[in-house]
């Protein structure tokens, strides 16, 4: 057996101690260190295991969590906590009837676990098995009943499964227990508006608003709730097209005789990108048919760097000239520094993007190298063109909202506030629309 440094139990048990109260003040470097101190005195004990593959899983090592914790299974294999986060981190992996398998163990192990149980129920929901999951999620609340998470859950997915008043029970039960739980006004304000409370709708936002005048799903769903009000006056100062969407052209980086010769290099490098995949989750993306490269900064490609350099030039033009404004969402944040996200979207044509917002961003954008012929200024049916206003994510739009609609053009890079609503519309003919889109994120 391989031992070092101290190796009696006596010694072994006061590090696991040690290495338990730094993992739960949040000091993993430390709490690591005495684990895997631990783990030399002695090898395969179950619980050093377990949490050590819990802070991999933290640290977003997550086959090795799978490794570490599978193995503290294998040594207790009635360890329900393990079994548990085992099926937490094969969640995030998307291994999803390993996930189930491992959740199932834990609760037939501590069947009245309500981590556990809300666990496997979004396994259910990720596996499109709704009415199971729906029954778990009431297992959990059941448990627990006074634990907002669970109840959030359970509203979650009761809206999804288009139970309106069964899910407003569920939401104001976990509002009325801690109404600052991330996600929770806005989720609850949706449902009131597809519910016809439409001035509740709006308390819940101010409210959230209040405590996070950043947030962007408040700001984005106010617009929608204010129009739905008669208040149109009041959403369109949020959204302000003439303002705050801003039209422009970049600058030919250098290097490249003319933009011709820039975007020919540019969509080479994007169509052979190493990272460009054809199919992604239609549930964590807006696009529709294509391809996707998720991130154009890691190890950006020539055009790609200096696409980037060109377009920080005009947002810190756009923001420069941006007035200062403290009561107005956008402008009260203009930001003294921030860093890009930035992706591409390469759409076939009937390809299309929902009408959707960006959450995390302050401002966004998108920037078209390339427009496919078909996308015409007379085409009545507007094909291809982006669409500012319509909103999204199943609200309802009982009125014909403000919109905006432009025609996308070689060259051309939309900047918006990143809370505005935007789709695309489907186009025909042989050509790829492809677009260059940014998220700018301030650093407050």
């Amino acid at each position: 057996m391989q031992q070092s440094l101290s190796s009696t139990p006596a010694e072994a048990e006061a590090n696991l101690r040690a290495a338990v109260q730094h993992h739960r003040a949040g000091r993993l470097g430390e709490a690591e260190a005495f684990y895997r101190t631990v783990l030399k005195q002695q090898p395969g004990q179950p619980v050093a295991l377990h949490l050590l593959g819990v802070i991999a899983r933290q640290s977003g090592h997550l086959e090795a969590a799978v490794d570490l914790i599978g193995r503290a299974v294998a040594a207790r294999p009635d360890y329900a906590e393990a079994h548990a986060n085992l099926g937490v981190a094969l969640r995030q992996l998307e291994r999803l009837e390993e996930a189930a398998t491992a959740f199932e163990r834990a609760l037939a192990l501590r069947p009245f676990s309500a981590p556990t149980l809300s666990g496997l129920a979004g396994v259910r929901e990720a596996q499109e098995r709704l009415p199971e999951a729906i029954a778990l999620h009431r297992r959990a609340v059941a448990v627990a009943p006074g634990n907002a998470s669970a109840q959030l859950s359970l509203a979650n997915a009761l809206q999804q499964d288009g139970q309106a008043e069964a899910a407003l029970e569920a939401y104001g039960a976990a509002h009325a227990a801690a109404p600052s739980l991330p996600g929770l006004r806005n989720n609850f304000a949706a449902a009131c508006l597809k519910s016809g409370r439409v001035e509740q709708a709006l308390d819940l936002l101010e409210e959230n608003l209040a405590e996070a005048p950043q947030d962007v799903r408040s700001v984005a769903y106010k617009t929608v709730v204010l129009q739905e009000l008669g208040r149109r006056d009041e959403a369109a100062r949020l959204t302000d097209y003439a303002e705050l969407l801003r039209r422009t052209r970049l600058a030919t980086p250098e290097g490249y005789g003319d933009f011709a010769a820039f975007s020919k290099t540019l969509l080479e490098e994007l169509r052979g990108h190493p990272r460009l995949i054809q199919t992604w989750d239609p549930k964590q993306r807006a696009a529709r048919g294509g391809a996707l490269i998720v991130s154009l900064q890691q190890d950006p490609p020539p055009a790609v760097a200096a696409f980037e350099r060109v377009l920080r030039q005009a947002i810190d033009a756009f923001v420069a000239q941006l007035p200062e404004d403290p009561s107005h969402p956008f402008r009260r944040r203009k930001p003294r520094d921030y860093t890009l996200d930035i992706w591409a979207n390469l759409l076939e044509p009937q390809g299309h993007q929902e009408a959707h917002i960006h959450n995390l961003g302050w401002l966004s954008g998108v920037f078209y190298p390339q427009v496919p012929e078909t996308i015409r200024e007379e085409d009545p049916e507007h094909a291809g063109w982006i669409e500012f206003g319509r909103p999204g994510y199943g609200l309802p739009c009982r009125f014909e909202p403000d919109t905006l609609l432009v025609r996308p053009e070689a060259g051309l890079a939309l900047l918006f506030p990143s809370y505005v609503w935007h789709r695309t519309l489907p186009f025909a003919g042989p050509e790829q629309r492809v677009s260059i889109a940014f998220d700018l994120h301030a650093r407050d």
